[in-house]
């Protein structure tokens, strides 16, 4: 199995195991029946994931190649405002997406996968605050995630090091996303390049 696949899937389901884990956590500290019905959901998405990417990936050798289909980008980002490993209570809203295209081209599973992981990554630093949203630029459809936590300028050196795989994974899959020699890429900077602890802006480009 390619390499920037195995790293981009272990990393899908750390965050879901991290979910499951907090759940029986609390579960462990005040039985509730909703709440085991819960834990016992996201387990069995967790395993029916596990086997779909064992069913779609399984070859020998396999590359990272995206199976692009036509989408909304408009309704991918309100299905990922359901995505099963949301943490409670974690900040997300949709943007007005109002430069967005009506239809791309994308592999909607893979995109889903490094949106998921830069969401992840956002809900780490927020302080209330994170956008989803989605436009059209110089030829690109690009995806961002947007936090309002204290920014790139106010990130440690331990926080950097945490973020660069989860970027790196995104880096993946936009690079697998390329249209006449144009390929896909990610690009982290300050929500606010001219206020400072602004929060942070992900963006993937797919061409």
């Amino acid at each position: 199995m390619n390499r920037e696949l195995l790293a981009l899937l272990v990393h899908d389901l750390k965050n879901q195991l991290g979910v499951l884990e907090a759940e029986l956590c609390q579960l462990s500290r005040r039985p509730e029946v909703e709440a085991a019905h819960r834990a016992h959901q996201h387990c069995a998405q967790l395993r029916q994931r596990l086997i779909a990417y064992l069913t779609l990936y399984a070859a020998p050798g396999q590359q990272l190649r995206p199976l692009v289909s036509d989408e909304s980008p408009s309704d991918f980002l309100a299905a990922l405002l359901r995505m099963d490993s949301r943490p409670d209570d974690s900040p997300l809203r949709l943007g007005p997406c109002a430069a967005a295209p009506a239809f791309w081209y994308f592999d909607p599973r893979l995109v889903m996968l490094a949106l998921e992981a830069a969401l992840h990554n956002a809900w780490r630093f927020a302080r209330s605050d994170v956008v989803l949203d989605a436009g059209q630029i110089d030829r690109y459809l690009v995806f961002s995630v947007e936090d309002d936590g204290l920014g790139l300028d106010a990130a440690d050196p331990g926080s950097l090091s945490s973020t660069g795989l989860g970027l790196e994974l995104c880096a993946a899959v936009a690079r697998a996303h390329s249209n006449q020699g144009r390929p896909g890429r990610v690009e982290l900077k300050p929500r606010d390049p001219l206020q400072r602890h602004s929060g942070t802006r992900f963006e993937i480009w797919l061409p």
